[in-house]
């Protein structure tokens, strides 16, 4: 009841003051107001009205982008292009996997060849297998000499030439050359010379060893 009375108050109060004021204020005053009333509606209806919109056609656009960009991709890459792209990869990975039993088969194969890996141990037996052999048949070494070479990589070739000059019976002889040809390496034995110059028969000969760098 109290707001109603306060209400008519200030109705009452705005009347008096229009009815005071000359028709030109009046009309001002309606302006002044009305342009009061557009500000806050462009501030607070019409830019963020705007700002949605911008926001809203960028997405348009965006999504516009997208669909293009998805139908060139299907443009590009039809069925028949994903097939062909399809056999393509298996024809690869089956290239691959040749290529991997190939590597393996190799590698297999040469941890079977490993003798013909000619590296410092090999060498270390090899030599000692002489001066057994030597010792076995009775044999006296007087000299030897090696040569070494570089091999070429996972090539066969010779790696190392040794010189043995040696005393001993002529079937002596014969039997340690023999067992030497017999060694799990690879070898040749050329330039072989024999001769007596005393109660003894000296040799002479060369062995070739032959490998390869893996």
């Amino acid at each position: 009841m109290v707001s109603s009375v306060n209400n008519k108050d200030i109705l009452s109060q705005i009347d008096k003051f229009f009815a005071e004021k000359k028709p030109s204020e009046v009309s001002m005053f309606y302006f002044v107001a009305a342009l009061v009333i557009a500000y806050v509606v462009y501030q607070f209806i019409f830019l963020e009205t705007d700002r949605q919109l911008h926001e809203t056609q960028n997405k348009i656009v965006q999504v516009k982008s997208k669909i293009s960009q998805e139908r060139n991709y299907l443009a590009q890459n039809t069925p028949q292009k994903v097939a062909m792209l399809r056999k393509v990869v298996q024809e690869k990975r089956k290239q691959f996997d040749d290529a991997l039993y190939k590597i393996s088969y190799v590698d297999n194969t040469l941890t079977e060849l490993s003798y013909l890996l000619f590296d410092d141990e090999n060498w270390a037996k090899f030599v000692d297998n002489i001066s057994a052999l030597a010792k076995k048949h009775h044999v006296e070494i007087k000299e030897i000499g090696n040569k070494f070479f570089n091999p070429t990589y996972q090539k066969i070739t010779h790696v190392v030439v040794v010189n043995i000059a040696s005393k001993g019976d002529f079937t002596n002889l014969m039997k340690f050359i023999n067992e030497i040809e017999e060694s799990p390496l690879v070898i040749d034995i050329d330039q072989l010379k024999m001769f007596k110059p005393e109660d003894k028969v000296m040799s002479e000969f060369r062995i070739a060893v032959w490998g390869m760098k893996y």
